[in-house]
């Protein structure tokens, strides 16, 4: 007879009683958390090329970032009994514009995550909160890219 895995039968009896081993909504988290640690890498690495007011903005946009991924960890600290630890590239230098296009770009789909996420009966609250925040960055990101169009300006 085969010896029995305990944790395995741990969740095999999770199931049959009817107990959810993890909600659905941490399925793909570490992921996210990972790609906020990674936005708020750029972010800072971009506000250290910059100056006066896309400087500050940028360093609040890596702070929230950071806030973000430490979020998410929690989420999945409060299901799975412990966060994960996560580590990321550098990223890589860019021109200013440049970065900020793509760091738009990202955070859109970050936002679409969140607002698909938002509906979950148990952190659905959290991810509402966390794609309210992700508008407000797409709207912040827009307003630099948008100021940069102006004759004689940089970031």
């Amino acid at each position: 007879m085969e010896k029995m895995d305990t944790a395995m039968a741990a969740r095999v009896w999770q199931r049959v009683r009817g107990e959810a081993t993890a909600p659905e909504a941490i399925f793909g988290l570490q992921g996210l958390a990972a790609a906020e640690m990674a936005e708020a890498a750029a972010l800072a690495q971009m506000s250290g090329m910059t100056q006066g007011r896309s400087q500050r903005v940028l360093r609040q946009l890596a702070q929230q970032d950071r806030a973000h991924a430490a979020c998410l960890k929690g989420i999945q600290a409060m299901a799975m009994g412990s966060a994960p630890h996560l580590r990321t590239a550098p990223p890589v230098p860019e021109e200013p514009e440049t970065a900020l296009r793509k760091c738009c770009g990202r955070k859109m789909k970050a936002l679409a995550q969140y607002e698909a996420r938002a509906q979950d009966p148990e952190f659905g609250c959290v991810f509402a909160e966390l794609a309210r925040q992700e508008r407000a960055h797409c709207c912040q990101l827009l307003e630099l890219l948008g100021m940069q169009a102006e004759p004689g300006s940089r970031l």
